[in-house]
Order: C-alpha cells, then sequence, then structure tokens
C-alpha cells in the first residue's frame, strides 16, 4: 500500500512545492514526489500529477499554492498555454481563470 492509497484528500499543509531549477517545480505530499509544474511564476506551462495521485486534490491544491508563490513573486497574472490537460479545464474554471481565444487560460491574481 502506497501512501496515495491511504490519502483519500490532501491537506493544503501536506502539499509542498519545491522548485527543482530545471523546468520548474516538484509537487509533494508528505514528502512523497506527487506531480510536477513546468514554468515560471506567473506562467504555468503544465501542471501533471501521477496517477495514484489523480482525484486526491493534488492538481488544485498545487495551482492555489502556485498563484500564491507567484503573486509573492510580484506577478499580477497567472497564464497557462493552450496545450493544459483536458482534466485541468474544469479545475481552471472553478479557480476563476478565463479561456483566452488563443485556448490559454489566464488569472487576476493582484
Amino acid at each position: 500500500m502506497t501512501l496515495a492509497d491511504e490519502i483519500e484528500e490532501v491537506e493544503p499543509e501536506e502539499v509542498r512545492l519545491e522548485e527543482d531549477g530545471i523546468l520548474g517545480y516538484n509537487i509533494y505530499v508528505c514528502g512523497e514526489y506527487a506531480s510536477a509544474i513546468e514554468g515560471v511564476p506567473g506562467s504555468l506551462e503544465h501542471l501533471v500529477v501521477q496517477m495514484h495521485w489523480e482525484g486526491k486534490g493534488v492538481g488544485r491544491t498545487a495551482l492555489r499554492k502556485y498563484i500564491e508563490l507567484s503573486r509573492a513573486e510580484g506577478c499580477s497574472v497567472v497564464t497557462t498555454n493552450n496545450d493544459m490537460h483536458p482534466a485541468m479545464t474544469h479545475i481552471l474554471e472553478t479557480e476563476c481563470f478565463e479561456e483566452q481565444t488563443d485556448g490559454g487560460w489566464e488569472k487576476e491574481i493582484q
């Protein structure tokens, strides 16, 4: 049994973003690698969640932490490219991102 099997839904304090220095940020749940964000503050290129962590709130919690990190870095907007995984569409919509004409998403975070 893995840690992901034991957790039904993550708590925000269990999720940590750690800069990986190359592509963006690794995402850990209780110290276990769960996903990754490719991008720099204010510009999210990809958010990938490991299959055994899907449906546990990791993607949404990581996105919220990424928004806070972007705000702390002085960004007033977070954008995504148009290559977001279809499962992210619901999360982006419910986190008040607006779809752009190019297929990307944007959220003001002032």
